[in-house]
C-alpha cells in the first residue's frame, strides 16, 4: 500500500514537471507561433521567464488541489459553473477583431427599426457583406429585449461557450460515457485562444454552440425518437445553416451520426432520420428562397475573394495545435486514433470527421476552425481514458485547463488590452461620463491606411449610450482598387448607417467631438481647428501594443 501510494506520488510530481515543461518549451520557441492575434511571439513582451514560470506553477498547484474534489453528481452544472466563471474573466477585453462593427451595426438596426425591416432589407439597406443572419438577429433581440449595452451581449456569447462545455459533456456520454464526455467539456478550457474569441461580438462562439446543439440533438433524435427530438434536431440544423457559410460544410458531419445509429435499429433510425432531415430541408429552404438574391451574391463573392484570400491569411497547423491549443490535447487527439483503430471504435468517426475534413481542405485559419473545437477535445478525453489510474486523468485535465487559463489570462489579455483598439474602449467610458449627449466623430486617414477608419464609429458607438453623429467622407476609388485583395476590405465597402449621419441644422445640437486617427499627430484643416476651438476640454487616449500596422487614436474634446 506503501507502494503504491509513492508511485501515484510520482506520477502526480511528473504531471506536474511536465505540464510546467510544456509552455516553456513553446515560449523559447515562439517565433513558430503564426497566429495573426495572440501569436506568443507579442503576447509575452511584458513577462519574463520567471514570472511565467511562477505563474504556471502556482496554476499547476491549484489544479493538483483541485484534482482530489470529487466530481462523481451533477457533472454538467460543474462544467458550466467553471467554463463560465473562466470566461467572465475575460470581459474586459476590447473589441479586437473589427468585424464586430458589422454584426453590431446589424443588430442595432434590428434594436431601431424592428425585426420586419431586418428581415425585409438584409442585403440590402442592412450591410451583410459575406455575414449571415441568424447570429446577428439575436445580437438584435437582445439589444431590444434587454437594452444596447455591451456587457449583455458578452453575457450570452458566454452562456454559448458554457453550453458548450455541457454539450460537449452530453454527445461524450451519449457516444461512450461520462467521464470521457465530462474530460472533453473540461478541455475546452485548454484552448487559451478560445478565451480572446468569447467576450467579442462576433458569429462564431455562438456558431460552435449551435453546431454542437445540432449533435446532441441529432444523436438523440436518432436514438430516442419523438416529435419534440426530431423537431429540437430539424430546428438546430437549420441555426447552424444560417449562422455561418463555412459550417455548411460541416453539417456533412450528420449522415456518419446516422449511419452509426443505423446499425443498431436501422428501421426505426431510417423513420426518424428521415423525419428530421424533412424539418431540416424545409426550413433550411425556405430560409434560402426568401434570401436567395443575397446569397447567390454571397457564395460569388466567397469564390472569388474569401476562398484565394485564405491561402494569404491563414495561420500554421504548428501555430494552432501547439500554441493555441493546449500541445496535450494534440498529443491527446492522435494518440486516440490508435485506441479507436485497435477497438474498431465506428462511433469514433462522427468525432474525428471533422477535423479531418478541415485538414483535407486545408483549412487553416483558426477563426475558421473554432467551431470544431470540441471534437478535438472529445478527441483527447477518448485518447486519455486509455490512462488506468482515473485520479491521474483528472488531475492531467485539470491541469491543462488550468495553466491554458492562466496564459489566456496573464498574457493574452494584458495583451490585448494594449491595442490600439482598447482606445475607444477607453474613449467610450470617458464619453459616458461627460455632460454631452451628442457627439460629433471625424476620422483622420494618414498616408497609407490599412482600413478605413470610418469603421471605428460602431466600434466606439459599442461602448457609449451617447449619440454619435458622423460626417464623413466615401472612400476613393484609389482606396477601393487597393482594398481588394485586403483582409478589411469590407472596411471600405461599409456603408455607414442613416443613424449616424447629421440632420439639416443638426449642428446645433452638437455637444462634444471626437477625433479618431491611425496617427498620433495629424494637421488641422482650417474647419475642424474652428471645430476644436468651440470645446475647451479635452482628453487624448494613444494607447498602442506597436504590434499591428494600424493604430487607433482617439481625441474627445468637449465642454
Amino acid at each position: 500500500m506503501h507502494r503504491e501510494v509513492k508511485k501515484n506520488t510520482e506520477l502526480h510530481l511528473l504531471i506536474f514537471f511536465i505540464c510546467l515543461m510544456a509552455p516553456l518549451v513553446l515560449y523559447y520557441n515562439r517565433h513558430v507561433d503564426d497566429n495573426r492575434l495572440v501569436s506568443w511571439q507579442w503576447v509575452f513582451t511584458h513577462l519574463s521567464t520567471g514570472h511565467l514560470i511562477i505563474i504556471m506553477a502556482s496554476a499547476l498547484l491549484v489544479a493538483w488541489g483541485a484534482s482530489f474534489v470529487p466530481v462523481k453528481k451533477h457533472k454538467a452544472l460543474v462544467l458550466f459553473i467553471v467554463s463560465f466563471a473562466s470566461a467572465s474573466l475575460f470581459w474586459g477585453e476590447p473589441e479586437v477583431i473589427v468585424d464586430g462593427a458589422r454584426y453590431f451595426t446589424q443588430a442595432k438596426q434590428l434594436k431601431i427599426n424592428g425585426m420586419d425591416y431586418f428581415f425585409r432589407e438584409w442585403g440590402k439597406d442592412v450591410f451583410a457583406w459575406t455575414d449571415l443572419p441568424v447570429v446577428p438577429f439575436f445580437y438584435g433581440l437582445i439589444f431590444k429585449l434587454f437594452g444596447e449595452q455591451r456587457f449583455f451581449v458578452q453575457l450570452a456569447t458566454t452562456l454559448c461557450f458554457s453550453g458548450t462545455a455541457v454539450l460537449t459533456y452530453q454527445l461524450g456520454k451519449i457516444l461512450w460515457n461520462e467521464d470521457i464526455g465530462f474530460y472533453g467539456g473540461l478541455l475546452l478550457l485548454g484552448i487559451p485562444y478560445l478565451y480572446t474569441q468569447i467576450p467579442l461580438m462576433l458569429v462564431d462562439v455562438p456558431t460552435m454552440f449551435f453546431l454542437m446543439l445540432s449533435m446532441v440533438l441529432v444523436a438523440n433524435a436518432l436514438a430516442r425518437g419523438g416529435l419534440w427530438w426530431a423537431a429540437g434536431a430539424g430546428l438546430s440544423l437549420f441555426l447552424v445553416f444560417g449562422a455561418k457559410f463555412s459550417t455548411w460544410l460541416l453539417l456533412s458531419v450528420m449522415p456518419i451520426i446516422f449511419v452509426c445509429f443505423f446499425f443498431k435499429d436501422p428501421l426505426r433510425t431510417t423513420r426518424r432520420g428521415v423525419v428530421v432531415g424533412l424539418i431540416a430541408v424545409v426550413l433550411c429552404g425556405a430560409f434560402f428562397v426568401y434570401f436567395r438574391e443575397t446569397m447567390e451574391e454571397q457564395i460569388r463573392f466567397l469564390v472569388n475573394y474569401q476562398k484565394p484570400g485564405l491561402t494569404r491569411w491563414g495561420e500554421s497547423y504548428a501555430s494552432t495545435f501547439l500554441f493555441q491549443v493546449h500541445p496535450f490535447i494534440t498529443a491527446g487527439m492522435l494518440f486516440s486514433a490508435l485506441v479507436a483503430a485497435a477497438k474498431k471504435d465506428l462511433k469514433y468517426l462522427i468525432i474525428c470527421y471533422l477535423v479531418l475534413l478541415l485538414v483535407f481542405m486545408q483549412v487553416k485559419r483558426i477563426r475558421y476552425t473554432l467551431p470544431v473545437f470540441p471534437m478535438f477535445t472529445l478527441l483527447a478525453s477518448y485518447g486519455l481514458q486509455e490512462i488506468q489510474n482515473p485520479r491521474l486523468v483528472k488531475h492531467l485535465v485539470f491541469s491543462v485547463a488550468a495553466t491554458s487559463l492562466a496564459i489566456a489570462l496573464f498574457c493574452y489579455l494584458p495583451f490585448l488590452q494594449t491595442l490600439g483598439v482598447a482606445n475607444l474602449q477607453a474613449a467610450g467610458k470617458y464619453v459616458d461620463g461627460i455632460a454631452a449627449e451628442k457627439l460629433e466623430v471625424v476620422t483622420v486617414v494618414g498616408d497609407n491606411p490599412v482600413l478605413n477608419p470610418a469603421i471605428s464609429v460602431p466600434n466606439l458607438d459599442i461602448y457609449t449610450k451617447k449619440q454619435l453623429a458622423f460626417r464623413g467622407r466615401q472612400a476613393s476609388g484609389k482606396e477601393l482598387e487597393k482594398a481588394k485583395t485586403s483582409p478589411l476590405r469590407f472596411t471600405w465597402e461599409y456603408p455607414m448607417p442613416d443613424y449616424y449621419m447629421f440632420e439639416e441644422g443638426g449642428d446645433r445640437q452638437i455637444d462634444g467631438l471626437v477625433i479618431i486617427a491611425d496617427v498620433p499627430d495629424f494637421s488641422q484643416d482650417p474647419e475642424l481647428a474652428k471645430k476644436i476651438a468651440a470645446f475647451p476640454l479635452s482628453k487624448t487616449f494613444q494607447k498602442t501594443s506597436g504590434v499591428f500596422q494600424h493604430q487607433t487614436y482617439v481625441t474627445i474634446y468637449h465642454k
